[in-house]
């Protein structure tokens, strides 16, 4: 069994730690998980399936070197993450962490020990590596409702540089389906297709805020994921090309959990080309659409407070409400 070098470890009766050691971990992490998101307010459904295929595929980091899990009385109480991407422009890598904790084990110590050690192996991995750009120590998705966290996060010098909004369409009644503009049509998709959706999907997040990897790992993340559905994906073309997407999802085990009938129409991208033409538009209406045809009642989507192409208020206009944040952190890592 790995256990790894922690900095310091907390006073916990019966704690300990260890690396992932392989599938055996998944019921417990998704256990976790789901209790970590109930206390900090978020409805995300965990699948134990996305869990392995996220695993499996991982682009820069081993779950086996990478991934942190603390134990009580047998018991899994915390995981802690990380990983590297850089920003579509490669002017700056992100060193990325990821933390849940149970809520019964909040503010002893645990996250304190485990944020310690994520820096001080993402600092290792930076040493190893060849890069001009900035580097920076992120925590890409902290939720709002995780109040000890952002603590934690101010006490390791990051800083808050983005907010990011979940937004809820209560209901998929009076949906509005713009035409779309002249020359494009929606077409089905099929497994063939999918790289193409894929190059089109990362090509127009090129220029948005973030660092991502759309290499071949994260490319079957995507298409290996058991929530991928073709027949959700509402993808308009220009001739041969695809010019914009949004990609429907039903995820039954968080519908199950949470005791309603939603969807996700997320992600949404345009490729630049095509963009200030009421494209998107035109694809969110028919993607409702498609979604209350399969017994839905409402939607969900993930936006970026600052997109530059407006979207948040793209999303107002379809009827979609902001119901909770989450923010992302950033830190300079010291040469």
């Amino acid at each position: 069994m790995s256990r790894p070098m922690l900095p310091q470890i907390p006073s916990v009766p019966g704690l300990s730690f260890r690396t992932y050691q392989g599938e055996e971990d998944i019921p417990a992490i998704a256990e976790l998980l789901r209790a970590s998101y109930a206390a900090s307010g978020d409805t995300t459904g965990v699948s134990e399936d996305e869990l392995h295929n996220e695993f499996r595929h991982s682009p820069h980091a081993d779950p086996r070197e990478d991934m942190i899990l603390g134990f009580i009385g047998g018991g899994l109480v915390a995981r802690s993450w990380i990983d590297w991407a850089d920003t579509p422009d490669d002017s700056a890598r992100y060193y990325q962490s990821w933390g849940d904790i149970h809520p019964d084990y909040r503010r002893r110590g645990i996250g304190t020990a485990m944020w310690q050690r994520n820096i001080e192996r993402l600092r290792q991995i930076a040493g190893g590596q060849t890069f001009a750009g900035e580097r920076l120590l992120t925590v890409p998705w902290l939720r709002e409702g995780d109040v000890g966290a952002a603590v934690l996060a101010e006490r390791f010098g990051y800083r808050r540089v983005r907010i990011y909004h979940h937004m809820t369409r209560p209901t998929l009644d009076d949906i509005e389906v713009p035409p779309l503009p002249d020359g494009l049509e929606v077409r089905p998709v099929d497994a063939a297709l999918l790289p193409a959706v894929w190059a089109a999907m990362t090509e127009a997040f090129r220029d948005h805020f973030g660092a991502f990897d759309a290499g071949p790992e994260s490319y079957r993340i995507w298409a290996e994921s058991p929530m991928l559905d073709p027949a959700l994906l509402v993808i308009a073309f220009d001739g041969d090309e695809i010019a914009a997407g949004v990609h429907g999802e039903i995820d039954p085990a968080e519908n199950a959990a949470q005791g309603y009938r939603r969807g996700w129409t997320d992600p949404i991208y345009t490729r630049r080309r095509w963009r200030r033409r009421g494209l998107a538009s035109a694809l969110i209406g028919r993607a409702l659409v498609l979604l209350r045809e399969r017994g839905m009642t409402s939607a969900q989507l993930d936006v970026d407070t600052e997109n530059a192409n407006r979207a948040l208020s793209l999303y107002e206009r379809h009827g979609f409400v902001s119901d909770r944040s989450a923010g992302e952190w950033h830190r300079r890592m010291e040469r």
